[in-house]
């Protein structure tokens, strides 16, 4: 009956672990298109102020416009982006509290120079564990 328990544990933990990979690549992806609608902004309001300075009043209008979409839709992935990064941070949660060790057996696992680098079992988890890279979960 231990086998089925394990067995389950270990799928829960691969299930985890597949979430926490789907999560960050949909993480990634939404600062990606939050980058690109940067640089469209960028270049909108660079055309709208060269509208301005040379007085394409018929021009402003259709910019501002554009602009204010544009912005709209940036705004909408960094809300989604924010969502995701606290669905990875819960699911990296997880996943930390299904790997921590007992402190009797973490002495016996790592050296006494590895481990008085260390504050904690926790704190080496988190320097090897993939989340040390995205500790905050903002986009660039």
């Amino acid at each position: 009956m231990a086998g089925t328990v394990d067995r389950g544990t270990s799928m829960d933990h691969s299930h985890l672990l597949e979430k926490e990979s789907d999560a960050r690549i949909k993480f990634e992806r939404a600062c990606q298109q939050i980058a690109l609608l940067d640089q469209k902004i960028r270049d909108l309001e660079v055309r709208y102020k060269r509208a301005v300075k040379f007085k394409k009043n018929s021009f402003r209008y259709n910019l501002r416009l554009r602009l204010s979409v544009v912005t709209g839709v940036k705004m909408m992935y960094h809300h989604y982006a924010s969502t995701k990064a606290e669905e990875l941070t819960k699911i990296r949660r997880q996943i930390n509290d299904a790997n921590v060790v007992p402190s009797s057996s973490a002495s016996a696992v790592f050296t006494p120079r590895e481990s008085s680098s260390f504050r904690s079992v926790g704190d080496l988890q988190r320097t090897t564990s993939t989340s040390a890279a995205e500790p905050d979960h903002h986009c660039d």
